[in-house]
């Protein structure tokens, strides 16, 4: 979660290998396990934009709005972030939830729609929200704070196709 005016640097070293065990146990078959810790991941399969290869990358399902079936999803680094880069490259990716795959899109939502999500996503998951904030140096007082930052950072609505 970044603004892009304050660049998080993606992990490295150990933070980048733990980062990494959520997507080696879906890739294993073992994807909505993550669901037993009160929280929905979405495994995102995507293409390279150098390499053609395929690339994988997990992140919080924010919100899943059943009646538009749409997720949504904070491109946790910014705009450097690889994921994010490879779909504005090759914008019909595969994305998994729990057993559920499907191919997809992703839409970039508004600042102020950014931040309802945010708010509603913290305001439901209190303690998982601000323990992933933590882990990237964020912190915040109030909700106030909360929607100003978070206008600043980008969420995507991913449409399965």
């Amino acid at each position: 979660m970044m603004t892009e005016s304050t660049k998080i640097e993606p992990p490295s070293g150990w933070m980048k290998v733990f980062f990494k065990i959520p997507v080696f146990i879906a890739r294993l078959g073992f994807a909505g396990w993550e669901r037993l810790i009160g929280v929905e991941w979405m495994l995102l399969t995507t293409v390279g934009r150098k390499t053609g290869k395929k690339r994988y990358s997990m992140v919080d399902v924010l919100v899943h709005e059943k009646e538009s079936d749409t997720y949504f999803i904070e491109v946790g680094f910014g705009s450097h972030s690889d994921w994010y880069r490879n779909i504005q490259v090759n914008p019909i990716f595969d994305a998994q939830v729990g057993r559920r795959k499907f191919h997809a899109t992703a839409e970039l939502l508004p600042s102020e729609r950014t931040a309802d999500v945010m708010v509603d996503f913290v305001r439901r998951r209190p303690r998982y929200a601000r323990s992933v904030m933590k882990m990237v140096n964020i912190t915040f007082t109030s909700e106030e704070e909360l929607r100003r930052m978070a206008s600043q950072w980008i969420l995507l609505a991913i449409h399965p196709l």
